[in-house]
């Protein structure tokens, strides 16, 4: 999963710092990785490492219904404490979901959307 976070009203900095504690509430969850992403490819003939999307994280984690949903409350939740309140945009092999103006119920429709098509149900045992 791909989380970009953006925020017209915040500066650079301020926004590094939303994403440090975004990565950190999401390294507390059950999840395998928490990186940030990579700005793209290297320009040509660059010899050093190419720099990383600041606003952007990948989380690696089971594809599970409850693993995506403990990721996307804990997201919210994040986002709904942040001032201002930042726009979110989820990526799972190219589908999208981004919140950004939505009242908190259109939110909740669209992710609940998305982690539908996208989870899937570990089977008991």
């Amino acid at each position: 999963m791909q989380i970009h976070v953006s925020s017209d009203d915040t500066h650079a900095e301020d926004l590094a710092d939303l994403i440090a504690a975004l990565h950190n509430e999401l390294l507390q969850l059950d999840v395998a990785e928490v990186r940030p992403l990579r700005a793209g490819p290297p320009p040509a003939g660059a010899r050093a490492e190419w720099g990383i999307d600041l606003g952007s994280l990948a989380v690696v984690a089971d594809a599970s219904v409850e693993t995506l949903s403990r990721i996307v409350r804990s997201l919210r939740a994040w986002r709904d404490r942040a001032e201002p309140r930042p726009s979110i945009r989820l990526e799972i092999g190219g589908d999208v979901v981004e919140i950004s103006e939505a009242s908190a119920e259109q939110a909740e429709q669209s992710l609940q959307l998305f982690l539908q098509r996208h989870g899937t149900v570990r089977e008991q045992r």
